[in-house]
């Protein structure tokens, strides 16, 4: 069929980089004898003409040449050329405008994919399964995979039949797959998934077939197999008794198995709230392996079980004392649970660490999970303080960002800002950090409250500075000594030298209220009673109009440019709907019809307006009964919502409860988007708000 190549127009058609002209070399390269140079013509095929999962108009036309070649003009690579064909028809591997097109070829040429199911080679005959599978080949699709189940005796290829038959005939393939629990490796595996797809339940007769075959799942590759990658393994789909004895009986074989059962036990909790708390007896096990690697996937196992392995605190305390030099290592992740645990046994690890010259990467988590307060607790923090402090100079230019340095002095600033007045001790300290942490020692400052006063000078000093930490020292002082003049002041030189603020530092000069009057004519430029193309610039313009409106206490002035905000929809909306859930109510009613709308929508992008829109309709005066469904709504989307729950809390409707219970006792994360690394701790906290709100509720 090659011979036709020169027929067609190939620069006519589009592919990955534009015009496809080079699509008739590529092709003949395939069928090149040299195994180089079809090489070098499968990488540019997988580059121009399937490009990363998407298909183009070329990719349609290409497809008669492709299966001519994979049935046998090629000499090279035609297994991988079946897995284009099945990854073509497969929704989870490709996509693109021309689909459709590509797909339509490709059920045009399936009857001459079936041949290929007896091919010599067992590479081309697993292939061979993926691309009839997706071919569209219908009933002759069907009996050729069965007839060859009959005869076929490579356990690679088998699998592949089994999963191949259940997509084009599950009448035929599911009781195949059943059949097929009994077979060597990998066949379990396949029919397993099959069923499982299929919404069947593993017979438990079958299941320590099963869980050999999981023990071995990392030596199964094919064609087939990166299309499951797609989607989650076996056993986190299992029911929760089925999945109990898998891991149970995987437990017995090698250390390799033991690894896989932690690896098992972390998918399960990741999904499933009891399967974290039945993984713990299992991981103290497995934390006491001889094993070392069996070991550091136990600790990673617990990283992904959330609180509820607060009762393996002493054997992680004993792992985190180790080295921490890999950051993924078992001791770098014990201090990470134990920190996230809030658990009073890291603090010798860390120092430790400390003393060993070393850097945890867990210090990063410390902000968001201040350890308990202790004298002795708060002289190892200063001191370690001191010891960063003494840095070179160019460690210390990179600390002196917003974002702060992991290794540097912004998480041990934290847990001091977490402590308030009990780390007044430290404020000397704090003060020398001050140059090199200048946006994370102010709000540290404001937190230690009135013994801080001391700091003044520093602060004072650090106010003529340049940027965007003289406005937080400033900041700092007005809250320290009720002093908005240096405030006001660095937010005018800011704003008149055409610094670029954020909304949230422009959100910390709206707390000067009417003392910041005089900015009001900078401000209004902002204020165009349009919204902005950016997201930054949006949410700029929300902090203008706050500062505006606490200054003046006038609403015409903000409402037009609050008003297109919000119909501009998305994160900016939120601010803005914020913004009015602070003004009085009567003043609401304009916003209203825009607020509901913006309550009520569900489209992805939206879901961040969703709950401060109903705090603002609920300040405006609406019904809470109208209010509650759509917060609940919110607060079981992917992101979860911990706004959502205070706002239930605070509107005080009894009738939220069933909802709220419901949420708190279902097994299913509700957390499931965000940091891969929180998000079982997100969901954990996410229950006990919760938990809380139904107490509240109930009084």
């Amino acid at each position: 069929m090659l011979e036709e190549l020169d027929a067609i127009n190939w620069d006519g058609l589009g592919g990955a980089y534009g015009p496809a002209g080079d699509a008739a070399e590529i092709l003949r390269g395939l069928a090149s004898p040299d195994e180089g140079v079809a090489g070098e013509a499968l990488d540019e095929f997988f580059s121009s003409i399937w490009h990363q999962g998407t298909v183009y108009p070329v990719t349609a036309v290409a497809v008669p040449f492709i299966v001519d070649l994979a049935a046998g003009r090629a000499f090279h690579h035609r297994d991988a050329l079946c897995f284009a064909l099945g990854a073509f028809g497969d929704p989870n591997m490709s996509d693109g405008s021309a689909l459709p097109a590509v797909r339509a070829a490709l059920r045009a040429h399936s009857d001459s994919l079936l041949p290929l199911l007896e091919d010599p080679e067992v590479a081309v005959r697993e292939a061979a399964t993926y691309a009839v599978a997706h071919s569209g080949g219908g009933d002759k699709a069907a009996s050729a995979l069965a007839a060859r189940w009959e005869v076929e005796g490579a356990p690679q290829v088998r699998a592949g039949i089994v999963l191949s038959l259940c997509a084009v005939e599950p009448a035929v393939g599911l009781p195949v797959a059943v059949f097929a629990l009994r077979d060597p490796f990998p066949v379990p595996l396949a029919a397993a998934h099959a069923l499982l797809d299929a919404g069947r339940t593993v017979p438990g007769e079958a299941l320590e077939h099963l869980a050999a075959a999981i023990g071995r799942e990392a030596e199964w590759n094919g064609a087939w197999t990166e299309s499951l990658t797609q989607f989650d393994g076996v056993i986190e789909r299992l029911d929760a008794v089925a999945a109990r004895t898998v891991v149970t009986m995987m437990g017995t074989g090698s250390a390799q198995s033991r690894v896989r059962q932690a690896e098992n036990l972390a998918l399960r909790s990741r999904a499933s709230r009891s399967a974290a708390r039945e993984s713990v007896g299992h991981l103290r096990e497995l934390l006491a392996d001889d094993d070392a690697g069996v070991v550091a996937a136990a600790v990673a196992a617990a990283a992904d079980a959330g609180h509820a392995v607060s009762s393996l605190a002493p054997e992680l305390a004993h792992l985190a004392l180790g080295d921490v030099t890999d950051h993924r290592g078992p001791a770098n992740m014990a201090i990470a649970v134990l920190t996230r645990l809030r658990d009073d046994r890291v603090i010798p690890a860390l120092t430790a660490a400390w003393e060993r010259g070393q850097s945890p990467d867990a210090l990063r988590l410390l902000g968001d999970n201040i350890p308990s307060f202790d004298p002795d607790l708060l002289t190892v923090i200063r001191d370690r303080l001191a010891t960063v402090l003494d840095a070179s100079a160019s460690e210390r230019d990179q600390w002196a960002t917003p974002a702060g340095w992991p290794d540097g002095p912004a998480p041990l600033i934290a847990v001091l800002r977490g402590w308030g007045p009990a780390a007044a001790p430290a404020l000397d300290i704090l003060v020398d950090a001050l140059p090199v942490a200048p946006y994370a020692v102010p709000i540290a400052l404001a937190a230690i409250g009135p013994a801080a006063r001391d700091a003044e000078a520093a602060l004072r000093t650090a106010t003529a500075g340049d940027g965007l930490p003289a406005l937080r020292a400033a900041h700092a002082l007005h809250q320290l000594c009720e002093d908005p003049a240096p405030l006001v002041a660095v937010a005018a030189r800011l704003l008149d030298s055409g610094h670029r603020l954020t909304d949230w530092d422009l959100n910390l000069v709206a707390e000067a209220g009417p003392n910041a009057a005089s900015l009001v004519l900078r401000l209004r430029t902002h204020l165009t009673g349009r919204a902005t193309a950016t997201y930054p610039d949006r949410e700029l313009q929300v902090a203008a109009a706050r500062v505006v409106w606490r200054a003046v206490g006038g609403i015409d002035v903000v409402a037009p440019t609050l008003d297109a905000v919000l119909r501009a929809g998305e994160r900016p909306a939120a601010r803005a709907a914020e913004l009015l859930a602070e003004l009085p109510p009567e003043l609401l009613g304009p916003f209203v019809p825009v607020l509901r709308d913006l309550a009520e929508r569900t489209e992805p992008f939206h879901g961040a307006s969703r709950v401060p829109a109903a705090r603002a309709l609920w300040r405006a005066g609406a019904a809470t009964a109208g209010l509650v469904p759509l917060v609940l709504e919110e607060i079981a989307s992917p992101w979860g919502s911990f706004d959502g729950v205070d706002l239930l809390a605070e509107m005080g409707d009894a009738d939220a409860v069933p909802g709220l219970l419901a949420l708190s006792e279902q097994d299913a994360r509700i957390v499931t988007s965000g940091s891969w690394d929180s998000l079982v701790w997100d969901d954990d906290t996410l229950r006990r708000r919760v938990l809380d709100a139904i107490t509240t509720l109930s009084i």
